[in-house]
Parts: C-alpha cells; structure tokens; sequence
C-alpha cells in the first residue's frame, strides 16, 4: 500500500550552507555564471553553468522549466521524471535552479535567491512511500 502524505523537509532550519555562500561572492565580477542544483541523491549545492548537463543531462536541450512564483527563478527538470499521483505532479529526480534576465539568457544566481530556492523546498519537498521505500520528491502542484 502506498503512503504518500509522510512529509519531510530537506533541513529542519534554513540557512544557506558556507560554501555556496563563498561560491557565489567569489563570483562577483568573474563573468562565470552559477547555479543551484539539487537531487534525491544530493544535499542543494552551486554549480557553474558548465556543469549542469552533468547533473541534469537533458539541461537546455530536453529539459522543462517551471517558474518559481513572483520570481525570475525557473525550475528546470526531466519531463520524464515527473511522477503523477493522486491528482499533483512530482518531481523525482535532479533539478537545477537558475535565474535569468529580460533577455531570456541564464545568468548567475544571488544568495538571496538561493535562499529563496530554499523556502520553496521547504514547502515543497515530500518524501513519497512505496513499498517500504522512501521517495524525495519535489511537488510542482
């Protein structure tokens, strides 16, 4: 029998880890672009543009983006690993956060919009049960 109303959140308290924290700051003025990323198998870290396709192979090619709410922060996923379940839509595998400008071209991500990228995970994430196994996921309902 499945069991999908046990939710956790990723962290009990949100803070922004010390080393995104120095990643982004040593950014300023580098031209390199970051990212956030995030995986049932991986805590949020930041990652350069280059190294999304690693993480999310499909990134800017295959892959779907949904808008983060009053934001200009899209959540970009694997169409094929969206989970549908009682009636809401749920994201089971590596999702990469990023931001973007009037132009529509990626660019890098602030502290506060990580931080903002937390409060949502916060909302959002579930653990999905099945069979005895435990399923993080992220709803995008």
């Amino acid at each position: 029998m499945n069991d999908y109303s046990n939710r956790t959140i990723r962290s009990e308290e949100i803070t922004i880890d010390v080393r995104i924290c120095a990643a982004l700051a040593a950014n300023r003025g580098s031209g390199e672009v970051y990212l956030a990323a995030i995986a049932p198998d991986m805590e949020l870290t930041v990652i350069t543009l280059d190294e999304a396709p690693g993480i999310l192979p499909c990134f800017e090619e295959d892959d779907a983006c949904l808008n983060l709410p009053d934001t200009s922060l899209l959540l970009c996923y694997n169409p094929a690993q969206v989970l549908k379940m009682g009636g809401k839509h749920y994201l089971t595998g590596p999702v990469i956060l990023v931001r973007t400008n009037m132009d529509g071209r990626v660019i890098s991500l602030t502290i506060d919009e990580v931080y903002l990228f937390q409060k949502y995970l916060e909302s959002h994430s579930i653990t999905l049960m099945a069979d005895d196994q435990k399923l993080p996921c992220i709803c995008i309902d």
